[in-house]
């Protein structure tokens, strides 16, 4: 029976837990070694996105992605971070922001299962469509 990378990262979040950093990378040593044993390191990646889905659960961390069409002011990512802090009722935001010159202005942030399109080129879109009635 084939571990699923699932039941790894499972595995090695429920083995990490409340472990000092010493006693962490040895326990990481180690199932690096069990993963090649087994024939699975071309798992990691897949390992790796389900222990973060874990941690950030328990840590009540929320993965952001701010897409703007130019690099945003300090201040207005932390009032989007704030933002996406309280919608999605959670302790830390993580952002990752990418620019995108096709979306014209304004920005679209992605976190959880939510999408918030505030673009220029979307509110274009939806004009034209209005128009067009």
């Amino acid at each position: 029976m084939r571990i699923s990378p699932k039941q790894y990262a499972q595995s090695l979040f429920e083995s990490l837990d409340g472990k000092k950093d010493n006693e962490a990378k040895e326990i990481i040593k180690t199932f690096a070694q069990v993963l090649v044993k087994n024939n699975q390191s071309s798992q990691t990646e897949k390992i790796i996105s389900y222990f973060v889905e874990l941690w950030d659960k328990k840590n009540d961390i929320v993965q952001a992605e701010i897409t703007s069409a130019h690099k945003l002011d300090v201040n207005i990512v932390k009032l989007l971070e704030k933002y996406i802090e309280k919608a999605s009722n959670s302790k830390k935001v993580e952002i990752k922001q990418t620019e995108n010159k096709n979306i014209l202005g304004g920005v679209i942030l992605k976190y959880k299962d939510k999408i918030l399109d505030k673009s220029l080129k979307t509110k274009l879109q939806k004009f034209s469509q209005e128009i067009q009635k």
